[in-house]
């Protein structure tokens, strides 16, 4: 049995971001055979009256950061869950909170060796002293400003000016009050992204580009209306990479960010090429939005299993998390779940590699 726990007003940044979407993976869990239970708390007290009546066979799908705690209070919904020591699908509570939490994740990556922009941080306490801040960081112009604890390009703005990075970085801690500010070099490519996946003892790898042709990677970046813009191939895009160079670097960077972020079952982990070639990481995404069709991870899957229609594409991606979750935690997997994912699909872009090298 999957139970999955929506939590309201925490729709935005969930795996599965509204009820049709939702319900589209529940259909094709149930056609599995598995038993669906999907519940939204509005609070900490109905929860608790969920996990109250969890059965032993159960896996729950947390489809949400976080669950509401009185007043403007918000708690971490799988920090809850790990309390009560539950079968938990995904990355666990601490891992979520470090990819949540840019410049913590950053700082993880870095430690790793894994290669990242120059970045630098302004807290919420500091905003008086964000001009100076920005001047002593040594980035130069222009550089990337974002909110710390947003995903989906939420807040994201880009600066050629003191005086501008200043107004925008004091706007970031007025408009997120839950967000530090970080600031990263700009980086003159098109987004690269990859797509992580496990299945027991192989990963998976999704290796595309995310191009809108009218902001050009080169001088611009992508904020929250471009990723809201709808795919049409031909402005709004993702391709297969193909360069040898760019995939050489993701087959030694990806799997090593994973399990320096102790990553579970799935991610999307982003970057840009620097003026010299080298692929320098900076987002990796712990709830990758699932919604059929239009997420960026299904874009991801559908560019790298073109000789499969959408749908079975999507329904060996759901399967694919799934399954590795349940044999995590030595729960049965259905024998659809094993014999349809998508690491029984064929594809030529694609990268399988095993977990043993890592």
């Amino acid at each position: 049995m999957i139970i999955i726990i929506s939590s309201k007003g925490h729709w935005r940044n969930g795996w599965l971001t509204n009820s049709k979407r939702l319900q589209i993976a529940i259909d094709i869990l149930e056609k599995a055979g598995v038993r669906v239970q999907s519940v939204e708390v509005e609070n900490i007290e109905q929860l608790d009256k969920v996990l109250d009546n969890v059965s032993e066979d159960a896996l729950i799908w947390s489809n949400a950061y976080y669950v509401n705690d009185g007043g403007d209070k918000i708690i971490w919904l799988n920090n809850y869950i790990q309390k009560r020591n539950l079968p938990l699908l995904g990355s666990n509570a601490q891992t979520l909170r470090n990819l949540l939490q840019k410049d913590v994740c950053q700082s993880i990556l870095n430690e790793a060796n894994i290669p990242i922009p120059r970045f630098t941080v302004i807290a919420t306490a500091q905003g008086e002293a964000a001009e100076k801040i920005i001047a002593q960081s040594g980035i130069g112009f222009p550089m990337v400003l974002k909110p710390t604890a947003e995903s989906g390009s939420v807040g994201i703005a880009m600066a050629i000016s003191l005086e501008k990075a200043t107004q925008i970085a004091k706007k970031i801690l007025i408009d997120f009050p839950y967000s530090n500010v970080i600031i990263e070099q700009f980086l003159p490519s098109d987004d690269i992204t990859c797509g992580f996946l496990q299945f027991g003892d192989e990963i998976l790898l999704l290796p595309t580009s995310y191009i809108v042709q009218s902001v050009p990677g080169k001088y611009n970046i992508l904020d929250r209306s471009n990723r809201l813009q709808k795919w049409d191939d031909k402005d709004k895009m993702q391709l297969p990479i193909r360069d040898e160079i760019i995939l050489t670097q993701l087959r030694n960077h990806i799997p090593n960010i994973a399990s320096a972020l102790n990553i579970r079952d799935i991610t999307r982990i982003d970057g840009r090429l620097d003026k010299n070639g080298t692929l320098l990481f900076f987002d990796v995404n712990g709830l990758p939005a699932l919604d059929f069709p239009d997420s960026v991870m299904n874009k991801q899957c559908f560019t790298c299993f073109p000789d499969y229609s959408q749908e079975e594409v999507y329904k060996g991606l759901i399967y694919t998390i799934v399954a590795n979750a349940l044999m995590r935690y030595g729960m049965e997997v259905p024998l659809i779940m094993q014999a349809q994912n998508l690491f029984t699909m064929e594809s030529e872009i694609a990268i399988k590699l095993f977990l043993d090298r890592y």
